[in-house]
């Protein structure tokens, strides 16, 4: 299990640096959202200033998710965001699901560690 987690954390760690970074350097073309809705709340990030510290977010998280003492943190603030994406990508671009999904699930395994998850809900 701990060697599913590690690629699990990888595997979940390099689009979200892959994507962070983009937002600030732009080596390739993203994909605009198919719906109305979609681009509108994209374009509603991008021009409120708010984009920049969600890829800042991600990128800062994704080091997180690689480096072990902290990967287990990095999966605790990423997993809200990888409920935002599925649920954008489910109500406002369909034709992602499948990655959001993935994501999540990712993310979901790398937070399956015992030990944690026992000291998190156990009391002393």
């Amino acid at each position: 299990m701990k060697i599913a987690r590690l690629v699990a954390a990888v595997l979940l760690a390099l689009p979200l640096i892959l994507f962070g970074t983009n937002y600030f350097l732009e080596f390739f073309a993203v994909e605009q959202p198919a719906t109305a809705g979609g681009l509108e709340l994209l374009e509603a990030l991008r021009e409120g200033g708010l984009m920049g510290p969600i890829a800042l977010s991600h990128v800062v998280i994704g080091l997180m998710l690689i480096v072990q003492p902290v990967r287990f943190v990095g999966a605790l603030l990423q997993l809200p965001m990888s409920l935002g994406i599925l649920a954008f990508h489910v109500t406002m671009m369909p034709e992602g699901n499948g990655f959001a999904a993935v994501m999540l699930a990712l993310n979901l395994v790398v937070l399956a560690d015992p030990k944690r998850l026992r000291a998190l809900f156990t009391t002393s």
